[in-house]
């Protein structure tokens, strides 16, 4: 029988992450903070909840669910929109989450098993993608 579900971080980890996301923040806007659409805004909230609490996948896919809101209710600028939906890093993310989402190959993106073994390489990919929509809002 599987478990689901492993232990939440401390609350002094999940400040930790969440002061890494204001840390990120503030490099990017160089200390402006975010400008964002009301639905960017509640995904990103929800993405930095998810982050605190270790939910890399989900920190992920609403990265990317944040961003694009952002890009189709916000004042973009043509050149910041054609970077966030075609450059390389950018399409590394919108594959990576719609292959997360999606069913649409054989093999699974992910298992129970690269959630308890990958964690930090899970954790590396929810720290790019957060990154990424966070260099993206900030350069508009």
């Amino acid at each position: 029988m599987q478990t689901f579900g492993q232990a939440l971080p401390s609350s002094s980890e999940m400040l930790r992450r969440l002061d890494w996301i204001r840390g990120l923040i503030d490099r990017e806007s160089d200390g402006e903070g975010l400008d964002l659409s009301p639905q960017a805004e509640a995904l990103f909230d929800e993405m930095s909840r998810c982050f605190a609490a270790g939910a890399w996948l989900a920190a992920l896919v609403l990265a990317q669910a944040a961003l694009d809101a952002e890009l189709y209710q916000g004042d973009v600028d043509g050149l910041v929109q054609n970077e966030a939906r075609f450059g390389a890093d950018y399409l590394w993310l919108r594959n990576r989450r719609n292959h997360l989402l999606h069913a649409d190959d054989p093999r699974p993106a992910v298992t129970v098993a690269d959630l308890q073994q990958d964690g930090r390489l899970l954790e590396q990919e929810a720290r790019r993608a957060i990154g990424l929509m966070v260099k993206a809002v900030t350069a508009l």
